[in-house]
């Protein structure tokens, strides 16, 4: 195990750049609340994560980097990156590459990334101003480290309609964080309401397949996902409501 923690002075930052929101390797989940991720309208998914991620001490140490690299369907701000539709900067002794995040995963704790290779960063372009985002999870008591079901969402609105929407989950069938494309194609250019919501659960259902296992049987996570997704995407229109 390779502790990079002296290196928190170059690597730990949160930073708009050539339109681009760039977050170093080392930042903390309390660095990420204490930033202008934590304050602005467009960006308060990240202080549902902070609010929902395990104990008080746990923020203060745990690392993107480290949530990422983790290669764990329930990291909370893998899948929140993802709905940002973020990429990540691996770096060598050979150079650097960029990987979006949603091509990283290979399977549970396994990532395209060489031995060699380290997480610098991660970035996601700069969001508009009508856009918001949300991060929600269900479990049995709140700020546990785990959830049954995670859900993440990004959303661009033009008056009520959708501009724009990504969904994450921790699975969507693999054993870590993906995207629900067919389900964001089918809202896209849709007025957000309820009965259009309701009309993604169908979409959704075709391209998930949920796993039972001793937390929770497939069923359950599936319906937990429809009802999450529904909650996040009201909740962002509430957030994007209030101006």
């Amino acid at each position: 195990m390779l502790d990079l923690w002296s290196l928190r002075g170059e690597l730990a930052y949160v930073r708009r750049e050539d339109g681009f929101v760039k977050i170093g390797a080392l930042t903390t989940i309390d660095d990420l609340y204490n930033s202008f991720l934590g304050k602005e309208r467009k960006y308060l998914g990240f202080v549902d994560l902070y609010k929902g991620f395990g104990a008080y001490y746990l923020r203060s140490i745990a690392t993107v980097g480290g949530n990422i690299g983790a290669g764990h369907p329930l990291s909370d701000a893998a899948i929140l990156l993802m709905a940002l539709d973020a990429e990540v900067k691996l770096v060598s002794k050979s150079g650097e590459r960029m990987v979006k995040l949603n091509k990283l995963y290979r399977g549970k704790r396994e990532l395209d990334r060489r031995p060699d290779e380290l997480i610098m960063e991660v970035r996601f372009r700069d969001t508009p101003d009508n856009s918001s985002t949300a991060l929600l999870k269900i479990d049995r008591r709140h700020g546990h480290s785990m959830g049954y079901t995670v859900t993440a969402a990004y959303l661009e609105l033009d008056g009520n309609i959708i501009r724009d929407v990504r969904i994450a989950f921790d699975s969507m069938g693999e054993p870590y964080p993906g995207r629900a494309y067919k389900t964001e194609e089918y809202l896209r250019g849709r007025e957000l309401s309820e009965e259009t919501i309701h009309g993604a659960y169908s979409v959704l259902e075709s391209e998930m397949k949920r796993i039972s296992d001793y937390r929770a049987p497939a069923e359950y996570r599936l319906d937990l996902s429809k009802v999450l997704m529904k909650r996040a995407l009201l909740l962002i229109r509430d957030r994007l409501s209030k101006g």
